[in-house]
């Protein structure tokens, strides 16, 4: 019976197959779209074509620019499937077959769309027009969609019936956790620990509601069903967590959601908040495999969260600054988010708690995430960056290591300045047949220049280009240079300011077709580095960009050449050209360069220094009628309130006078960035301290008010409308490490150490700069004992080596001194001239080096051989001998202006001339010391230490010798008096 269905419609001489076709094609003969009708789907091409017709027919074969028609072809068996369809629907909705349905050609009942119907137009088909088998409609949608109503009514009631009430629970706490979610999708964990823990608190509930269930029906088959809830709620916050943005406190609660899941039977007593959670460790079970790990995606989330630039080179001032690791113990153990990454990395290889164990391919992207964030830390981080690299060679279902994996480290290294290292990589990387490509290259390169050798770039580019044969080394082979590898080694030339070199090889660069914006940009820097500015102009003048590639997208960018003219620009301001810097500025903007925030900042720096104030404040106005963001105003203020607050006053009246007047303009400007709501940052308030406290006498108390005001006023808003405190100490106030900084230098100023330490302990977590701060005030107060205490208390190797995952107060805060540290503190002990202040100093100094690693520089060595050479000592012993040759060992190492350390040394060769120690007698070092030529360099070129110079020494030489040689030289006005006989009665004894 529906196989003799044919539903024929003709319009405008048309066959087409249903209401929809026929209403369209009598308009604009265009298909209609995907919503008003069911059986048309999107194909690739512009126009949508029915389902079942693949053929396309062009009217005009011949021109190929015309537009394209199709052919809307008759289909039978549409309006057949369409009723089978329907049929098998009503069918399952249990209320039987089709009733009242007679499935004759003449009584064919076609459920049209009514949104189709409804778009008809009213003059594209009569009543007459329509088939008679379209026009009966025996069951109505309407009725259908009923049907399908009461069938699903019934089947939620049967299910609910069925199913144990632990499903409905579950459902409604998740549906529960949802809603907390969205609370807090834009909250601040660091601000709001009560919001962050609960999901997890939720999520305990669930667990406990699972547990307490299971032992009431065991062998229920809806134990897999209430896992699969509970296992979706689990993903529900860990997607949340792991996504941007990034925050350590989020990460942190995602991990401990991650423990829940693994090993519910352990239940954090402390989560990442410090909130307590009360719950029964031993009332919770794991659920039922495979829910009871966690999908590999997971792992792969939570990897790429853990390496993200946001984590790895944050700032944050809060004290949770380590993530919990994941296992099986009891026991808490806090690790850095680098070593967190690294066992997760450790668990998508092995598969332990991996979910999907089967598809255990790893990607290569996976360990260089890895390898990439330790590489982006300190130096001492670079042996964890092995373990990556060693990780990724043991396992044998794992990528080889790539020219990708030793361009990070390789660049890692090149930033430290370890050329040592760079070799070895490279002999590393040559011993696992690893071939370089045009970014290795580029790497090694990069890392040759900023490790200052550029001889050794240039020879690994002309390998890379002329062949192995060109310096014998085979691992390199032939790759063809791009505009970065040429613009690195010009990176380099400029540096050292060899213009010459690099013009030479910018012609190469151009005659190639490489020449960029960078390549134009490295040059101009070269020139200026070079004090050619000439050639800097000369060089901007042929390479400019034009203005039309300064666009982006129709919108306003910065130009291609900006760096170079703001190089130029601040060239020109630091060499004392100031009308030279402002007419660059006008060159500028008839070239179509617009400065930026930059340029100003150069020149409004440079004015302000030179205090030609009126026309400081002349350009910010310019900038301020520019298209430039608020808040990227900030820096030109900063640069205008530095250089009238810079260290070139006099300690006369006059320079007093001078320097409080620019203090009082430096205040005006700062209100003047309030009333143009442009923010003031740490930067601008550190430096008004400063110039508070370098006063006649210092403004302290006035700084710390100034710093209170700014607290209030520029603190952020709550929904209330009432200011909120700045808990996290990265705004500004008096907690702010910066700001503190700058309160305890002026402080030591003005001979307060009481005050100057109650700043030091507002800082949640101070660093080795305001620790050197803290005790070079105390040294200025002649509070040495007091300097002491404070570098006992912070400074403590094994607190600073232990894994402390919390730092309640500044009082448990371990830090690293550097060799500024040591170098107030032993010029302070050198300058008591006693032998135990010595003894100390010592000792310091000794401990500086063999455990905390830190070397001396030319100060600290120079300021302990000054000390010595100006004290004198008398009755040096062994001890104090040692350390003098030990110092200038160390500065022996050291690259020295002139001949500073030559001087020093003779001085000290001077003092242990008559120093009887046998390590004098013992010591190479200080046998060579001793026994070197003293001569000066000056008697050496006039010959003056010659003794046949013509300069003879009286009573010198041998009388007898002299009689007994035939050239003996005789004086002859000696001669004319007949004094050199031996009886003239003149005798020389």
């Amino acid at each position: 019976m529906v196989a003799n269905v044919k539903a024929n419609m003709v319009v405008n001489n048309r066959v087409v197959c249903c209401l929809a076709c026929s209403s369209t094609f009598s308009r604009s003969r265009i298909m209609p779209s995907m919503d008003n009708h069911q059986h048309h789907r999107p194909r690739r091409r512009r126009k949508p074509i029915h389902a079942g017709f693949d053929n396309w027919i062009d009217l005009d074969e011949k021109d190929n620019n015309r537009r394209r028609t199709s052919r809307h072809v008759f289909l039978t068996s549409s309006v057949v499937m369409t009723l089978l369809c329907m049929s098998m629907l009503h069918v399952s909705s249990g209320l039987g077959t089709l009733q009242n349905q007679n499935l004759s050609s003449r009584q064919t009942s076609f459920v049209a769309n009514p949104a189709t119907i409804q778009h008809l137009p009213q003059n594209s088909l009569s009543r007459s027009q329509l088939p008679t088998n379209l026009s009966t409609r025996r069951c109505t949608f309407s009725k259908l969609c009923q049907s399908r109503q009461a069938s699903s009514s019934i089947d939620s009631q049967h299910a609910t019936k069925s199913q144990p009430p632990i499903i409905t629970t579950l459902n409604q706490q998740t549906d529960a956790l949802l809603h907390i979610l969205d609370g807090i999708n834009g909250s601040d964990y660091d601000e709001d620990a009560n919001v962050s823990i609960r999901p997890i608190t939720t999520l305990t509930d669930m667990l406990l509601s699972y547990a307490n269930w299971v032992p009431t029906d065991p062998s229920s088959p809806f134990k897999l069903k209430a896992c699969t809830i509970i296992d979706a709620a689990f993903r529900h916050v860990t997607n949340h967590c792991f996504a941007k943005p990034y925050r350590l406190s989020k990460i942190n609660l995602g991990v401990e959601v991650m423990q829940l899941q693994l090993h519910p039977f352990i239940v954090s007593s402390k989560i990442v908040t410090g909130n307590a959670v009360d719950v029964d460790s031993n009332a919770l079970v794991p659920l039922e495999a495979p829910y009871n790990s966690i999908p590999r995606g997971t792992w792969l989330k939570a990897l790429r969260a853990l390496t993200s630039n946001d984590i790895i080179t944050s700032q944050s001032s809060s004290t949770l600054r380590s993530v919990r690791a994941l296992g099986s113990s009891n026991e808490e153990e806090w690790i850095t988010p680098s070593n967190a990454a690294f066992r997760v990395l450790q668990r998508l290889v092995t598969g332990k708690g991996v979910r999907n164990t089967q598809q255990m391919a790893l990607d290569e992207r996976d360990f260089n995430m890895v390898l990439h964030a330790y590489a982006s830390q300190s130096q001492n981080q670079m042996h964890s960056a092995h373990r990556v690299m060693a990780l990724q060679e043991r396992t044998a279902h794992a990528p080889p290591l790539s020219a990708v994996a030793y361009s990070i480290l390789l660049k890692a290294y090149g930033r430290w300045k370890d050329i040592k290292n760079v070799e070895m990589s490279i002999l590393h990387a040559q011993r696992n047949s690893v071939v370089p490509d045009i970014v290795m290259a580029n790497t090694v390169v990069d890392a040759y220049v900023n490790c200052g050798d550029v001889e050794k770039a240039l020879e690994l580019f002309q390998i890379i280009t002329e062949g192995s044969d060109a310096r014998g080394d085979a691992y390199w082979p032939l790759i063809r240079p791009n505009s970065r590898t040429f613009n690195t080694i010009l990176k380099g030339m400029a540096e050292q300011g060899d213009v010459d070199e690099a013009m030479e090889l910018s012609k190469i660069v151009q005659s190639k077709g490489l020449w960029d914006h960078v390549t134009t940009n490295t040059l101009v820097k070269a020139a200026v580095t070079a004090e050619e500015f000439e050639m800097a102009e000369d060089i901007l003048s042929k390479h400019t960009v034009s203005v039309s590639v300064a666009t982006v997208n129709g919108r306003h960018a910065n130009h291609p050449n900006i760096e170079a003219y703001t190089e130029l620009v601040d060239g020109y301001a630091k060499a004392g050209h100031l009308d030279k810097a402002l007419g660059i500025m006008q060159l500028m903007r008839k070239r179509g360069v617009e400065p930026n925030e930059y340029t100003y900042t150069c020149i409004v720096g440079a004015l302000a220094r030179s205090n030609k104030v009126r026309q400081a404040r002349k350009m910010i106005e310019y900038a301020l009628n520019l298209n430039i963001p608020r808040k990227k105003l900030t820096p030109i203020y900063n640069a205008f309130i530095s250089g009238l607050l810079s260290n070139n006053m006099s300690d006369n009246i006059e320079g007093q006078v001078s320097h409080a007047a620019n203090v009082v303009e430096a205040l005006s400007m700062l209100q003047e960035m309030q009333d143009l709501n442009i923010r003031p940052n740490v930067v601008t308030v550190s430096v008004v301290i400063d110039g508070l406290g370098r006063c006649d006498p210092p403004r302290s108390d006035d700084a710390k008010d100034l710093v209170q005001h700014l607290e209030f006023t520029l603190r952020p808003k709550s929904r209330t409308g009432y200011s909120q405190p700045n808990v996290n100490s990265r705004g500004i106030s008096l907690s702010n490490e910066k700001i503190a900084t700058a309160l305890i230098r002026a402080y030591g100023r003005g001979n307060d150490v009481e005050s100057a330490m109650e700043s030091f302990r507002r800082i949640p977590v101070p660093d080795v700069v305001a620790l050197n701060t803290l005790i070079d005030a105390c040294c200025r107060c002649d509070q040495l004992k007091v300097a002491l205490e404070v570098f006992g208390k912070y400074v403590s190797f094994e607190r600073w080596n232990s894994d402390r995952p919390f730092i309640d107060n500044a009082e448990d805060v371990a830090i690293k001194p550097d060799v500024v540290t040591y170098t107030t503190l032993i010029s302070s002990l050198l300058q008591l001239k006693s032998k135990a202040a010595t003894k100390r100093a010592i000792a310091m100094y000794r401990d500086m080096k063999q455990t905390w690693m830190v070397y001396p520089d030319t100060i600290l060595v120079d300021t302990i051989l000054s000390a010595i050479i100006s004290s004198r000592p008398t009755g040096i012993n062994d001890d104090e001998v040692r350390f003098i040759l030990a110092v200038l060992r160390d500065g022996e190492r050291l690259e020295w202006l002139g001949r500073q350390y030559e001087r020093r040394k003779r001085a000290v060769r001077a003092i242990l001339v008559g120093c009887s120690s046998e390590v004098l007698k013992n010591d190479a070092f200080a046998f060579d010391l001793m026994n070197e030529d003293t001569e000066d360099p000056l008697f050496k070129k006039k010959g003056w230490n010659e003794i046949d110079s013509g300069f003879r020494l009286w009573g010198g030489g041998n009388v007898k010798m002299a009689e007994q040689s035939e050239n003996a030289s005789v004086d002859s006005f000696l001669a004319s008096k007949g004094w050199n006989d031996m009886n003239s009665g003149f005798r020389l004894l």
